[in-house]
This record gives structure tokens, sequence and C-alpha cells, in this order.
């Protein structure tokens, strides 16, 4: 399915401003998802878990380092569909955006659980949400994070359900971290229990909330070239 008819197909089941204030909701919601998981004492997302331990071997806060990844998956995705896409190229002021409100989250969840009960009560929770921000922001066909938007790019290009490529594209990210961590602090960093169920549930659950979401807000069909 082409970008144009997708775009069609949710402009008819939901006017723009409806459209707008979902894709809004998911972009907030994602972004606590993710900070929440690095609240957990059990280790960070999968998909945070690359600028988490950029974060803690420099000098930059957790926001600047995710902008800085989600630039980089802006161009990924450039060369990848091989033109300028303005719903790409926009996902760049949109991941400077996403970098404040993280460290927003950040600096307003001033904790980090203490027991095992209460982390995975709060991986939970951050797993839940983070899936269920990606499903709404994403189905909207709007402007993506960036982070969202090359497992999009990748799905199309692959032909492959949105939730199979967010779990691998999750499970990658944690690869990379594990190497950056032995390679520059020589143990690991951010990585815990917690990143691996959210590594294997994430997109699970994003496929989950899709199939229960896709009749109520008529969400377009990913993953299938047209």
């Amino acid at each position: 399915m082409e970008a144009a008819s997708v775009e069609k197909s949710v402009e008819k089941s939901l006017p723009f401003a409806a459209r707008l204030v979902i894709y809004i909701a998911g972009m907030v919601i994602l972004c606590f998802g993710i900070v929440l998981n690095t609240k957990t004492g059990l280790g960070v997302a999968a998909i945070n878990s690359v600028p988490y331990c950029i974060s803690r071997l420099t000098p930059l806060t957790l926001g600047t380092c995710t902008f800085i990844l989600y630039g980089i998956f802006v161009l990924v995705q450039t060369l990848i569909v091989r033109k300028l896409k303005a719903k790409i190229l926009l996902q760049f002021p949109m991941a400077i955006l996403f970098g404040r409100l993280v460290d927003f989250f950040d600096n307003l969840l001033a904790f980090t659980a203490t027991d095992r009960l209460t982390g995975f009560l709060l991986l939970a929770a951050a797993i839940l949400l983070t899936a269920f921000g990606v499903t709404l922001s994403v189905g909207m066909d709007m402007i993506p994070n960036a982070a969202d938007g090359i497992v999009n790019t990748l799905a199309q290009a692959a032909g492959w359900p949105f939730g199979k490529m967010k779990y691998t594209f999750d499970i990658g990210m944690m690869c990379l971290t594990i190497l950056i961590s032995l390679v520059f602090a020589h143990h690991l960093i951010g990585i815990g229990l917690g990143t691996v169920f959210s590594a294997l549930l994430i997109g699970r659950a994003a496929g989950l909330f899709r199939k229960l979401l896709s009749c109520p807000l008529r969400l377009p069909e990913q993953g299938k070239k047209g």
C-alpha cells in the first residue's frame, strides 16, 4: 500500500483534529513509558538502551543522547527510501522535542525502584505504556518519532508486520548497547532483566494493541508493500 493510500484511508476514518490529539497523546505516553523503564532498577528499555548507555559514559543528558540517535535514524531512513520525504525529514525537529520531553520526564520521575516487586510492577506498566504509545503514534500515520519511523520503514522494506520488526529491532539495539558498554566501560550499562523483557514483549504488545485498535481507529495495514 502506498503512503498516499494509507494516509487517505486514515483520513476517511478520523478527522484531522482527532488524529492529531491521538498522535500527541501517543507520543507523550510513549516517552513516559520509555523513561519509566529506566526507573525500574532492572535495566532500561531496549530501544532506549543505547542513549542511556552513552549518557552514562558522557556528560550528555539522556534526552540529548536520544536526539542524536534519532537523528541517525532519520539519516538511515532517507538512505533506505533513497529520496527526501517530508514525513521522514520532519522526524528531525520531532526528535528535538522528543529529547526535551525525555529530559522532562527523567527529571520528573526522580526515583528508582528499591525492590524487585516494585521494579517488576513498574516494568509491566512501562512495557504496556510504551507499546500503547507506539501503536497510537504510528497508527495515526503522521510524523512518527524516529525510532518508530525507522522500524516502520524497515518493516515496509522487508514486508514484515510492524510488531515483528519492532521485536527484531529492539533485540539489535540491546546487542549494540552490550557492545558499547563492554568496549568503553568493561561492564554492562543499563542491561538487565528489564531490557530483555522489554525487547521480547514491547513489539508483541504493540502488535496486540494494533489488532485491538484496528477496528475502532481503522488503523492502516502496515508492513506490506502496495
